[in-house]
């Protein structure tokens, strides 16, 4: 673990109101052991540079990398990830090369198939 916050349980309504129960919680990083580099392994992934703790790569950096998620901003004073200089180069390249959630393309429209009221029959 990297370090650990109180958050409060009721968010920031129930925080405000003076009566949010609070609990810690507990965050690390996540690493995907790589196998040896050989020729021809797709050279998009994403390493980790923030240091030499872990050797392989780090989940949270690819999937900021990849346009799939923002980057939750801490102040100066509060404890963050040791990867967290990492992970904003990240978003940034993510935001400048506009992937993802950053890209300007409508998202697909979600189709739902609600399947609440089939009978057990149709089924088999």
């Amino acid at each position: 673990m990297e370090y650990s916050r109180k958050v409060p349980v009721g968010g920031q309504a129930a925080q405000a109101a003076g009566t949010a129960d609070s609990r810690v919680m507990d965050f690390g990083s996540v690493f995907l052991v790589s196998p040896s580099k050989t020729e021809g392994d797709d050279a998009t992934s994403v390493q980790s540079t923030a240091g030499s703790q872990q050797a392989g790569y780090n989940v949270a950096e690819m999937v900021v990398s990849r346009g799939y998620a923002r980057v939750v901003r801490h102040r100066e004073f509060e404890e963050r990830s040791n990867y967290y200089d990492a992970l904003l180069t990240a978003e940034a390249k993510a935001l400048a090369n506009k992937k993802g959630i950053h890209s300007q393309r409508e998202s697909p429209a979600q189709h739902i198939q609600d399947l609440t009221n089939v009978s057990n029959d149709s089924l088999l």
